[in-house]
């Protein structure tokens, strides 16, 4: 069965930066991803997000992310809300900001 790619290219920039801390995997914390419009703003969150890991940014076609390839591997990954340019609200340690929903795939029949 083919993996149905969401309509997200139109809500992302021509490039999109995502953290990491291998060099390569998206970091997360499930349901959650967080896709950033630029390498400063994805370094900002991440010195926000204060995580045992030293997270840094990899900017990648916004194309490349919106496949049938990725969207399948973030569904196994169990992602199923992206956060777009998220903003950390120091006084609550609330992450907001704009969600793309990524549902889970259906059978078809």
């Amino acid at each position: 069965m083919a993996t149905a790619v969401p309509d997200f290219i139109s809500f992302l920039p021509e490039r999109v930066w995502y953290l990491t801390a291998s060099g390569t995997e998206l970091w997360c914390r499930r349901p959650y991803t967080f896709f950033f419009s630029s390498s400063e703003a994805a370094l900002a969150f991440a010195k926000k997000m204060n995580t045992e890991f030293d997270l840094q940014p990899i900017g990648v076609a916004s194309k490349e992310l919106v496949d049938a390839t990725s969207i399948e591997a973030l569904r196994r990954q169990q992602i199923s809300r992206i956060f777009l340019d998220p903003q950390f609200d120091d006084a609550s340690g609330d992450v907001f900001g704009k969600i793309l929903r990524l549902e889970a795939e259906t059978a078809q029949s």
